[in-house]
């Protein structure tokens, strides 16, 4: 009876010791790197406030039944230097405006700016960061919160984006 060559050879010369031990390693290599993503990545989808911002939702209803009541629509326009941000409403309001820019899934990314009025019906402001993001929730309302107007932006879109009552 022959004796088998790999049978003297040490355990680390054994092919199948190797298959053996790569399974567990590639485990704890991925473990590791989704240990690490999710410590350094922000989930913005899931708010802090939930149950406050569900009880404020009688008050945004109030405020899209306001802009609708007084019939205000507008448009609103990138500049071309990816900053600067221009509104022309189709009625004047006395009030500067607020702006808010706030990105489906990074909450990181939101910004908020006051817009000046710079003849009756049209307004300008300018940005902190460019958008370099494609997609925007958008909503105008005037400083005192009493009306809004909103829309969804996809930023690739050349054309003016209109503005509206969320009803």
């Amino acid at each position: 009876m022959q004796k088998d060559p790999m049978e003297n050879q040490p355990w680390y010369k054994h092919r199948h010791v190797w298959l053996l031990i790569l399974f567990p390693v590639v485990a704890v290599i991925g473990g590791i790197n989704m240990f690490y993503q999710a410590v350094k990545t922000d989930d913005g989808l899931v708010s802090d406030d939930y149950y406050k911002e569900g009880q404020e939702i009688n008050s945004q209803i109030h405020r899209d039944t306001k802009a609708t009541t007084l019939g205000l629509s507008g448009q609103l326009m990138l500049g071309e230097d990816g900053k600067s941000i221009r509104i022309q409403l189709n009625k004047a309001v006395k009030d500067d405006l607020v702006l808010k820019l706030m990105h489906p899934t990074r909450a990181g990314k939101d910004q908020t700016i006051i817009l000046t009025k710079q003849a009756p019906q049209f307004y300008v402001g300018k940005l902190e960061n460019a958008l370099t993001q494609p997609r925007w929730q958008v909503e105008l309302s005037d400083t005192t919160r009493q009306w809004r107007l909103k829309a969804e932006w996809k930023i690739s879109d050349a054309e003016a984006l209109q503005l509206t009552p969320a009803l």
